[in-house]
């Protein structure tokens, strides 16, 4: 994950190893690829099932720094 990370400039987004699934059940994550983006403000959270493209991602990002 470090490596990914890293080659992806993405060191300002928080990461988690979700090693005993819980992070899975609470948002519905049934598989892989899945994103969850929780806003810093108001706590909301949307899961996102499948891959998202570079473009997808940063934009979400972006929505989420304001």
């Amino acid at each position: 994950m470090r490596e990914f990370v890293a080659r992806h400039g993405l060191q300002n987004v928080a990461h988690i190893a979700d090693t005993d699934g819980q992070v899975w059940e609470r948002f519905g994550i049934v598989g892989q690829p899945a994103w969850v983006f929780v806003d810093g403000e108001t706590r909301e959270a949307q899961t996102v099932l499948g891959a998202l493209t570079e473009g997808e991602l940063r934009q979400r990002l972006e929505t989420l720094e304001g």
